[in-house]
Parts: C-alpha cells; structure tokens; sequence
C-alpha cells in the first residue's frame, strides 16, 4: 500500500527480484513510477480498497503515508495476514547480507547514490534500493547485483532502529520528525540503536555534533569531514559553478587531490561519506579516491536544471529542512545571476512550526522568495505551522540580506507571476519536497514556448483602438486606501461605455481575469499582483450627476461617494446621509452595498444601468438586483455604469445636520491607512466584538497591525506589504475560530489567482 511512493516502489522491485509475488496499490496510481512498477511485472491498482486482498496476500507492507486504520489495513487484521511498514522490510532486506545503509538528516540520497557509484566504478557489482536516482542509475531500486546492497535508510517513522548493516553511514543527525520522535532525545536514540546493531563500521560526518557524539567511540568508526577530529580529512576545497576539488587524508595519509563534476561544500562531504563506506567495505582508499571522479550525477531533484535558456535559469531542488536550504542557497550564490528567486513550498505544518524560526536565515542572499501554502503530506494543519504563520517569522526577524516574502495563495499564481516576471539574468529556484515540483516544470515549459503573454497581446488590440489609456505592468498600491500590493499586467481606464464593451468582449474572447477598480477603498492586491486587465472608469461618461424633478438622482459609477453626497444636499434630497465618511466610488457602493447604522446603499437603488461580459447592455431593476449584507449579486455578472436612485426631499439645514451626526459615529483612522473592516458580521454577533474578545487588538505583522480602537480594522504603515496583511488576517481569523468558535469571512476583496 502505497507503492507509488519511491521507497516502497524500490522495496517492490527488490522483492519481485527475488522470487516473490508482488502487487500494489496507491491513491495515485498513474505517473512514471507506477509505469516503471507494471513494466517489472508488479501490477498497481488505484486506491486502497479491502477487496484488493480477496485474491490471498501472504504479508501486506504499507509506506508511513498509510494510516494504520486504513480500511484496507484493518481488512488485513481481520484475516490474520501479517502487516509491516516498508522501513522494517527494507532493514530486513539490507541486515541479511552485505549491505550499507545510509542514514542522516540531510544528503542521504545524494550519499547513497555517490556510494551506489563509487562501488560500481570500483567493480563491487552493487544492488540498490535508494529513494531518488541519475539517469545512470535508470530506477530507483535493482537487486540483480551480488555486491553488497546500498540502501537509504529513513529515520522519519522510527525504522532506522531496525537496521542491521554490514556498514552504516551517518551523514549528520539535526531536528526533524519531532512529530513523531517528539524531542530531539528520541531522535538520537534512533540513530544511536542502528549504530548498536551495525556489523562492520560506522562511517559518520566528524563536523557534525550529534553525529559525533554518538559516533565517534563506536570501534573502527571513520569520521569524515573538514575537522581535525576527521579521520579522513579534507583540504583544500575549490568551489566553481560546475564542479569542486579537494584533498584528503585518512589517518594523516595523503590520498591525492580530485576534481568532481558537481559543485557545493555539501557535496564534498556527501562524496567523502561514500569514500569512507568503500574504505569500510575493505576497498583500497587510494584507489576508492581517484575513483571520486566518477561522481558526475546529482539524482533527481538535486540541483537539477530544469531549464537554462534565454539568460533564465530554472534549478529544482527537493531541500525543505532549513539546513538543507542554506546548502542550496550558497550553491545557487555560486551561479552566475543577476536575481536570485525563490520558490518554496514548506512540507508539513508540523515542521514548519518546529523549524519556523530556523527557515528565514537560510534564504539569505537570495534577492525574491515566494511562499506557497503548506504542503499537507497527509497531515492536518496545526497552530504556528502554517504558511502565514512562517511568514510572520520572517517578518518579526526582518535579518539583513533576507528577502521579505511574497505570499502565494497557490501554485498556480505563484506560476502566472514568474511567467510574468522572470527576465534574462534571472535565476529561479524551485524548493520543497511536494508538488512544487510541477510548477517548476510548467513553468520552464512556458518559458520554452514562449510567447507574449495573453494579457500583453491584448494590450496591443487596445492601444490600437485608440480610445483606451492603456498601461502595463502598473502598481495597484497608490490605487487603493491600503497602499499595498503588487502591479496589474495592464491597467485599460476607458472614458466611454464603448470602450468598456470593447474592453470586456475582448477579455472574454481571449480567456482573461478582468478586474473592475474604483476607489480601492475596500481592495487588497497581492502582492503577486494580478494577471489579467484592471479597469478604472474614466471621464464624464461615468462622472456626470442628474437630479430629477421627480427626487431620482441618477450618477455614474465612477463618481466620488463623498461629491454624490455633497451634491444630492445642495438639491434638497436625503435618505443617504448613513453613507456619510465611507470612503470609494458608487460603484463599490455598489458592488459592496455599502451602507452604516442601519442602513444600505442598495435600499435606495431605483435601476443599476451597466455592461455584461460580453459588452452588451442592461438594465436591472433595484429590487431584482439581488442586495443582501456586503454584496448585489447582479454586479457579478454586470460592469455597472450608472445608477438611479430614489431620494426623499429634505431641508438642506437638516440633511447636513444628519450627515454630521453620522459623521461623529465614524471611527477615525487618525491618517493611518485602511480598508475599514476587515471581516463581515455573522448573523447575530459583531465581527470585532469576537475579535476583540479574541486578543486581537495589538497583533502585528511586519508593517500592518490591529487597530488600537477597533479589532475589525487593520491599518497599514510605510513599508507595508499585502503579504502582512493576509498573515494578519489568517492570525485574526485563526484566533476567533479557535477562542470563539466562529469562522470570520472576509469583507475586504482579495485580489489572488485568477479571479474575476
């Protein structure tokens, strides 16, 4: 169960090559992987069911993905077949002849590889069964050799301990799965019960505490490394940007100096672990080191360039542990590049939240970094682990030379703003161990094709038109009331309603997001900005204002609210003054029914006259127009240019009175920045009343914090990114549910992905 993972998938090959019966299943049983298993003759089926053990099963193995009440498990319980995890089985494997394992908290893959090859170049003749591979090595498993059998060995569920080796290689030993381990003590004693039960050597890295201490006094132990407590010692290393070389001594003999076709300090040390299992293995150490050379292959998702053309570099890498990601970020500083970005994906809340304050430093010297949301592997999210939550981390540490985040809501905005963004001189580093690795290749295979954007072609058909102001790659910040945010592909202000049609038909007819913008009163941009068109009316089209014999007012859509107010008074007309200090454009009145003390815009509305998606027009009648709490459902599907509403007549002296009343009860920003409030009331209950009673007031991340006066308001200050207030938003909300029971819903729009 679980055989579409790579380390149960080797396990089955080995199995299968000796002699066993062997079939699987997997709740993603399509990929290369699972071809790869078919071809060996190990049939995959989709999903797990009970009835896949209604032909007879004589052992049923699961990966650590599969819980250990799967239906299917407990079907296996019921009929007595026996349950392993595929650790138990591998170590079984491993401990029943010559074998080496490899263990450690970071480059066991990259080690294992290293030793599969030095061993073939010195003629052992090896079998394998690695969790990642080269194109040399062609699979992830062969057990068809009569060599020693080279294994990655996971500590991550506890199955090290199970370990019985001929040699064991401990690249280093760091804090990781304390979800399952728990403290860092447990941890150890994993590792230290495979040393205990190793037949031969233990070969550790002598530069790392914990692999030392544990290590170091184990008879005929081989430390590794740049100390002078190293057995085998290495000097003298020279980085370049495609390749390292070292010398090295065992026991104070020179062994000579090697040149290796990978790069990284990291790598010196993971190639000096598989010398010393050679060397452990009894190989000659000077013939095992002038065999070094034969290391040319990082596997998979090591460093691997995905794409290098037109001064853009694309570079995937499966590190997700801090340490892991500092190693790559000095690898990448050996590149030349221009900027360095970065993609990250964190893999499992728990880590995050264990880790989170390991995470910022290790991204320095990287120029832009884009954070996606957690990936789950399976786990619910937990308090602290979250996305927003490392974001947070990053912001309060605010260390120099590292790079201020950019929150991404998903892989796919993450991947319309890189193919936006990216230029020649660029480097982008695409990180983490899930599915970040499909962006990665997306995005290098639109760099392939490619052509101009669907946003800027359109940009050309509007320029050419001549009655559209047409700009692109503009800054939506000073647009709107929070002054954060990233840019618009194309921002089109139109002064007519044709121009609007033509705009709206052409988006439709290309497949683009199209974005309306007033006065961004109650707008928060991306910091990825926003693919697409934005457009803002312009010009007396939308502007006019007609009051009516008959107490109508009618008033385009992009009129001030403010001046509406002001306007309908002078002519004698009330019934709007609750509306008095809500900042925007009457379409946002609109499309939000904005209202206060009672009352709402849409009450008032007579007709909306606007545009459809097409660019034809219609008129909806005020009660049809679907007003309810925050929203008119008809300006879902309508651009609204006008509106006509119904005013009583009133005594200019009283209508100004009322609007100075209610001006009195508006809550006053003190010049800080806003949207107002940030999340709609529940039925029956205040959204910052339940904020408040939450703790909210005082949070702060990075340059946006709850007001002081009103929990449901934040306020933004220079420096300011959107990124800080989704963070604070998500803590908000986060802390209601959690205290409150309540689940707030934004009232600010957010504007992410490719939505309309």
């Amino acid at each position: 169960m679980g055989i579409g993972g790579v380390g149960l998938a080797g396990v089955a090959i080995l199995l299968r090559q000796r002699g066993w019966s062997v079939s699987g299943c997997d709740r993603h049983a399509t990929g290369d992987q699972a071809d790869a298993l078919r071809r060996a003759g190990i049939p995959v089926a989709e999903g797990h069911v009970p009835g896949h053990l209604d032909a007879g099963c004589n052992l049923l193995i699961h990966s650590a993905a599969v819980a250990d009440d799967d239906p299917e498990i407990r079907r296996a319980q019921s009929l007595g077949i026996p349950i392993a995890r595929r650790g138990v089985v591998l170590a079984a494997l491993v401990s029943g002849g010559a074998g080496v394992a490899v263990c450690g908290t970071h480059g066991k893959t990259t080690t294992a590889c290293f030793t599969l090859r030095l061993l073939q170049a010195l003629g052992a003749d090896p079998a394998w069964c690695i969790g990642g591979r080269t194109a040399a090595m062609g699979r992830v498993a062969d057990g068809s050799g009569r060599g020693p059998l080279v294994v990655e060995a996971d500590e991550s569920d506890g199955t090290l301990a199970h370990y019985a080796p001929t040699v064991l290689v401990v690249t280093n030993i760091d804090a990781d799965h304390l979800d399952h381990f728990g403290t860092l003590d447990a941890l150890e004693a994993c590792f230290a019960a495979a040393r205990d039960r190793t037949r031969g050597g233990v070969v550790f890295c002598a530069d790392d505490p914990a692999a030392g201490r544990l290590c170091a006094a184990h008879p005929g132990a081989i430390g590794y490394g740049f100390s002078a407590a190293a057995r085998l010692r290495i000097s003298d290393l020279a980085l370049q940007a495609d390749r390292l070389s070292f010398r090295a001594v065992l026991d104070g003999r020179p062994l000579g100096e090697v040149t290796l076709a990978v790069t990284g300090r990291h790598n010196a040390l993971n190639a000096c672990a598989a010398l010393g299992a050679a060397v452990a293995l009894g190989h000659d150490p000077v013939a095992a080191f002038r065999a070094l050379d034969q290391l040319t292959e990082l596997p998979g998702r090591r460093f691997e360039r995905l794409l290098r053309q037109d001064g853009i570099e694309i570079v995937s890498d499966y590190s997700h542990h801090p340490a892991e990601i500092a190693a790559l970020a000095a690898l990448a500083r050996l590149q030349p590049a221009q900027r360095r970005v970065a993609l990250f994906q964190p893999h499992r809340y728990t880590r995050t939240r264990a880790l989170a304050e390991a995470f910022p430093p290790a991204f320095a010297g990287l120029d832009e970094l884009v954070l996606l949301p957690v990936y789950a592997a399976s786990e619910a999210p937990c308090e602290g682990g979250r996305t927003e939550d490392l974001y947070a981390v990053f912001r309060r540490q605010a260390a120099d030379g590292v790079p201020v985040p950019r929150l991404a809501a998903s892989l796919t905005e993450a991947e319309a703003w890189l193919g936006e963004t990216l230029r020649a001189g660029d480097q982008l580093l695409v990180i983490g161990a899930g599915d970040v690795v499909r962006a990665g290749e997306r995005v290098a295979q639109a760099l392939r094709e490619r052509r101009p954007s669907g946003a800027a072609r359109l940009a050309d058909l509007l320029e050419a038109r001549g009655d559209v102001a047409v700009r692109r790659q503009v800054p939506l910040a000073p647009l709107t009331t929070l002054g954060v945010g990233g840019c618009a592909d194309v921002l089109a202000e139109v002064a007519s309603e044709e121009a609007l049609a033509a705009v709206l038909r052409l988006c439709r007819e290309a497949g683009l997001p199209c974005r309306l913008l007033g006065g961004g009163s109650n707008t928060l941009v991306s910091d990825l900005g926003v693919r697409g068109v934005v457009v803002r009316l312009a010009g007396a089209a939308f502007g006019g204002i007609a009051v009516g014999p008959d107490g109508t007012v009618r008033a385009g859509c992009a009129v001030n609210g403010g001046r509406l107010l002001n306007r309908v008074a002078e002519a004698g007309r009330g019934g709007l003054a609750f509306m008095e200090g809500i900042p925007g454009t009457v379409g946002g009145w609109l499309a939000m029914n904005a209202g206060a003390h009672g009352g709402a815009i849409g009450d008032r509305v007579r007709s909306i006259r606007g545009l459809k998606k097409d660019g034809s027009r219609a008129i909806v009648d005020g009660h049809a127009a679907g007003f309810a709490y925050r929203q008119c459902r008809a300006l879902e599907d309508l651009v609204a240019v006008e509106v006509e509403l119904r005013l009583d007549p009133g005594d200019p002296a009283d209508l100004a009175a009322q609007r100075e009343r209610c001006r009195g009860k508006r809550l006053d920003f003190e010049g800080r920045r806003s949207a107002g409030s940030v999340f709609r009331n529940p039925e029956a209950d205040a959204a910052g009343r339940l904020l408040d009673a939450a703790g909210c007031k005082g949070l702060r991340v990075g340059g946006a914090a709850v007001f002081a006066r009103h929990a449901n308001v934040i306020v933004t200050e220079p420096g300011a990114t959107a990124s800080d207030v989704l963070a604070l938003m998500a803590m908000m909300r986060g802390r209601v549910l959690t205290t409150q029971g309540a689940e707030l819903v934004s009232e600010i729009r957010i504007w992410q992905d490719s939505t309309t």
